[in-house]
């Protein structure tokens, strides 16, 4: 089973590689390696080196995993759910759990939990801000990012950012001011290697294939979103809190 640290080895090239492979997996196994890389315009050794961070010794036992996963399951699964489906099997473990309590510690520890995010992450922050109100923890969704908080918030405090991409101008100038004044910074992105990735204390990250369209909207399932947010709120109880 791959893990959440074995996807953060990936480069941005290797990922591409492992969705293109999780999406096609149905014609992926009756593939050969040199023809797979073709059709990918890669070299061999690099789907190879893809398979071995992940876990396996190379290609063909990647393969052979998919092939008798594929034969437990008659019914084949859209490409959409086969991202989720493959997601959920990724976070099954006590590294994502381990994740997820650093998140939850740091969030009730905070005197007050900032929620912000752009687009379709500012309906996912307005979502979680509610939540962990709702759950007892005192917290405010900010979408205005020309505000600023000097005095308002300090080291006693967090902030929750929810970016797809990670790169963001204004998320990013929004952290920077944050942690001028000492605010601790949980981000939630679709990759590791952003820049809010690591200006954070924490990353939580999901690895969704994404994709923009003319109007720059991001293809990128948020079902992994709702239910790091779940996960986190359902743990305050576990703080003494709810």
């Amino acid at each position: 089973m791959v893990t959440v640290d074995q996807m953060n080895q990936l480069s941005d090239l290797e990922l591409d590689i492992y969705n293109y492979i999780i999406s096609h997996r149905h014609e992926v196994i009756h593939m050969k390696l040199k023809d797979l890389s073709t059709d990918l315009h890669v070299s061999s050794s690099m789907i190879t080196r893809v398979a071995k961070k992940l876990g396996y010794e190379g290609f063909l036992e990647w393969k052979a995993e998919m092939k008798l996963d594929q034969e437990d399951k008659p019914v084949q699964n859209k490409r959409a759910l086969n991202y989720i489906l493959d997601y959920f099997n990724r976070v099954d473990n006590k590294e994502f759990d381990d994740l997820i309590h650093q998140a939850a510690e740091i969030i009730v520890n905070s005197h007050e939990v900032i929620c912000s995010g752009i687009g379709l992450s500012d309906a996912i922050a307005k979502f979680a801000a509610s939540l962990f109100n709702r759950k007892g923890k005192r917290t405010m969704y900010s979408g205005d990012f020309s505000a600023r908080f000097r005095g308002m918030y300090d080291q006693n405090d967090c902030a929750l950012f929810f970016t797809i991409s990670g790169e963001t101008r204004e998320v990013i100038d929004r952290i920077k001011e944050l942690k001028n004044y000492g605010i601790k910074i949980i981000v939630v992105t679709n990759n590791a290697s952003s820049s809010a990735a690591k200006m954070s204390d924490l990353a939580l990250t999901y690895y969704m294939p994404s994709t923009k369209n003319s109007y720059f909207y991001s293809s990128a399932t948020q079902v992994p979103v709702l239910y790091i947010i779940e996960s986190i709120a359902n743990l305050f109880i576990e703080y003494g809190i709810y």
